[in-house]
């Protein structure tokens, strides 16, 4: 391209700053143009690395600038509907993180909204476009229907310090429509049912069937240990099986024309130890196992497990994590976002249509989770209409 595509990013917080920011910083087609974020001190910290050319505390700032060719948003979800409505007012093609809304009548008003001004929403489905993902979804191409699938999701809420408490609500809207895209996009099927229960809040078997007859159970908890990878598929496919782990490692047993076992490297990251890139794609699930537990006894050592609060216990986690530290372990592997956010903006400056998931998937995940919220109130399958997200 013969300029750079000026991006204008609404939040700067944990993830903006280690995820797309990194991304815009490290492309050869993307320039951080307009950095904004409400915490004045978090915005000049990251902007005194970033070097954006214009920063703001408003948003809507950003938003109203001429010059800022494309939106990216991340902040708390409830602000994710009025900052999306305001780019389109404005025509501007913006990337927004999950949960695009957190219920399906913002989520259908931003499609219509999309639809009319013809100008394009991504919603950050990232995993859509991890390595480990595109690996994977020619075995799925090739599969004879039905497929039964078992999705592990486990996470330690114990080590989100207080400013990610909103991130310990309702995990279904917050974490796991992730899966319930990712599920959409490998068996290509529409969801028809969905059947819930829950052991305790955010500890939850999701059963959900699809319209060519495939299952898929989801174990979602954030109960679970940081020394065990976050993250599982197993996949039955036409008298083949595939396991991933982790999105370093994939194992298929009697698939024609995959390799019996398959690691991909890590994501790298600034200011950071960043060996375990090579590490993952070299031993892919041991290299991981290896790098969880440790990351696991620096937080357990260093009391952030036993009260994430406690800023001295995070000062004690930075020593024992090293110097330069090991990134934060959820951000290990490469699940898609750098792909997923270039992928976007490319496309959308190129006039052509992106790859990426739009508010039709986002409120289609919306309503699985909703649906699996209502089952577990009631005790009952839900049945899904595509009528419940589409416009």
């Amino acid at each position: 391209m013969s300029e750079k595509i000026r991006l204008g990013v609404i939040g700067c917080g944990q993830f903006m700053s280690r995820q797309h920011i990194q991304t815009i910083a490290r492309s050869e087609n993307l320039s951080l143009y307009y950095l904004a974020d409400q915490d004045r001190q978090r915005l000049e910290q990251v902007s005194s690395f970033y070097k954006p050319n214009k920063t703001t505390t408003q948003w809507r700032d950003v938003v109203e600038d001429p010059d800022v060719d494309i939106l990216v948003a991340g902040i708390v979800p409830k602000f994710h509907p009025d900052i999306v409505k305001a780019a389109l007012e404005k025509r501007k093609p913006i990337y927004v993180e999950k949960p695009l809304s957190e219920n399906l009548f913002d989520g259908k008003a931003i499609q219509e909204l999309s639809d009319q001004y013809d100008v394009p929403v991504a919603v950050g489905f990232n995993r859509r476009f991890a390595p480990v993902t595109q690996y994977m979804k020619k075995a799925f191409q090739s599969a004879d229907r039905p497929i039964t699938i078992f999705y592990r999701i486990c996470d330690d809420d114990r080590i989100r310090p207080p400013s990610q408490n909103w991130k310990k609500q309702d995990r279904l809207l917050i974490e796991i429509v992730h899966i319930f895209d990712l599920l959409y996009y490998l068996i290509q099927a529409e969801p028809v049912s969905v059947y819930a229960v829950e052991s305790r809040f955010n500890d939850a078997l999701i059963t959900i069937k699809f319209s060519d007859n495939s299952n898929a159970t989801i174990l979602s908890s954030s109960w679970g240990s940081l020394a065990q990878p976050k993250e599982r598929l197993e996949a039955i496919l036409d008298r083949a099986s595939m396991e991933m782990d982790d999105f370093v490692e994939v194992r298929s047993y009697g698939k024609t024309g995959l390799s019996a076992k398959q690691c991909f490297p890590g994501r790298a990251y600034d200011r950071c130890d960043n060996s375990h890139v090579e590490a993952f794609a070299a031993d892919g699930w041991a290299a991981m196992l290896k790098m969880r537990q440790f990351y696991y006894r620096a937080m357990q050592e260093s009391g952030v497990l036993e009260d994430s609060s406690n800023m001295r216990a995070w000062e004690n986690a930075k020593e024992l994590l090293g110097a330069p530290p090991v990134p934060q372990v959820n951000y290990t592997s490469d699940k898609g976002w750098g792909i997923a956010l270039e992928e976007f903006c490319e496309r959308v400056i190129e006039k052509e249509k992106p790859a990426n998931a739009g508010p039709v998937d986002s409120n289609r995940t919306i309503a699985c989770a909703i649906a699996a919220r209502n089952s577990i109130e009631t005790g009952k399958p839900v049945v899904l209409s595509q009528s419940d997200w589409t416009v």
